[in-house]
């Protein structure tokens, strides 16, 4: 057997390995971490935050079949940005289920981006490309927020989601942020709205943003050079 068969198997058992790994422990986190995660500062815990709050089966299999997964569309990358995905995947999957199911995004997991985003470093164009995708991430999603409010006379946007977009940002740089905001704003209002036109959801009814901003920073860290390939030539066009 050639050394280069060799590295492959040993590849291909590291990846499901660690897709096992993840897959399975996210769901254990979920329903393991304390109850007061799930609540805002003045609250107290319902009963569903109690207990089991996803199933193991068949989540702990889906979830490990996304990671592994994961791992096959960024084999062509270096080993460092396939060490610092694996976990900001893991932990973009447990803001989506929190926010959905609780409409919580926990601080907790929203700081591990934020800490994770180190390892994005080596790919961002320079060093304030980070900072400044904090600070167009977050102030840009405050600003939407704060309109939206005065125009619906009500709370539009969570604080939970400009932080989330601001440590997303950390880890996106300034480009990448542009490209996760349009995802976000394109699968939010589209699926969205479709539901609502559905009748599955009710026009004034509040949804979760958590999760749509979690699968568009996901989709951009699985197929970011392809998604900044279209940026810079849609930008060509016009240069």
């Amino acid at each position: 057997m050639s050394m280069e068969a060799v590295i492959i198997i040993v590849r291909l058992t590291a990846y499901a390995a660690a897709g096992l790994t993840a897959g399975f422990s996210a769901v254990y986190v979920i329903n393991h971490v304390p109850a007061k995660w799930f609540c805002d500062y003045d609250e107290e815990p319902t009963d569903e935050m109690w207990g089991k709050r996803i199933k193991e089966y068949p989540w702990n299999l889906v979830f490990s079949f996304f990671f592994i997964g994961a791992l096959f569309l960024i084999w062509e990358t270096e080993l460092i940005y396939q060490v610092a995905a694996v976990p900001a995947l893991w932990l973009l999957l447990l803001i989506g289920i929190s926010d959905k199911k609780f409409m919580i995004i926990p601080d907790q997991f929203v700081i591990g981006i934020a800490i994770v985003s180190i390892g994005f470093v080596p790919y961002q164009p320079n060093i304030l490309s980070p900072l400044l995708g904090a600070l167009m991430g977050g102030g840009s999603l405050l600003a939407i927020g704060l309109i939206a409010s005065r125009i619906l006379k009500r709370d539009a946007m969570g604080f939970g989601d400009i932080k989330l977009m601001a440590a997303i940002g950390l880890m996106a740089g300034l480009k990448g942020i542009l490209i996760i905001m349009i995802l976000t704003l394109l699968s939010s209002g589209g699926i969205l709205g479709i539901m609502c036109l559905l009748g599955k959801v009710k026009r004034n009814e509040e949804q979760p943003l958590g999760p749509f901003i979690a699968a568009a920073a996901a989709g951009f860290i699985l197929f970011r050079p392809w998604l900044l390939m279209a940026v810079d030539w849609y930008m060509g066009l016009y240069s």
